[in-house]
């Protein structure tokens, strides 16, 4: 049985199949990685959103403790509410540009 091939409908059937399962193969790859990039990315900027809590956390915690002393509560009197003692004048200085 020495006789030549011939590339007929059969061949290109079976080239046809053959590429496209590579298709399938390489589509099912490709998006599993896409995938993983977009979950890195948003674990990235999750770890990053975790990072800023706990700095706002601890600063938080440390107002809460300043809180119970009299003088930080005294400061954050005169700070926010311009409070004073009934001796004292407030003089606000307003600059203009």
């Amino acid at each position: 049985m020495s006789r030549p091939w011939r590339a007929g409908r059969g061949a290109r059937l079976g080239l046809a199949l053959l590429l496209l399962a590579l298709a399938g193969v390489g589509a099912v790859f490709g998006l599993r990685a896409h995938a993983l990039h977009r979950a890195r990315a948003r674990v990235w900027a999750l770890r990053a959103a975790h990072a800023a809590l706990q700095e706002e956390i601890q600063r938080l915690q440390w107002e809460l403790q300043e809180a119970e002393r009299p003088e930080a509560v005294e400061r954050r009197a005169r700070e926010l509410l311009r409070w004073g003692y009934p001796d004292e004048e407030l003089v606000i200085l307003i600059r203009r540009r």
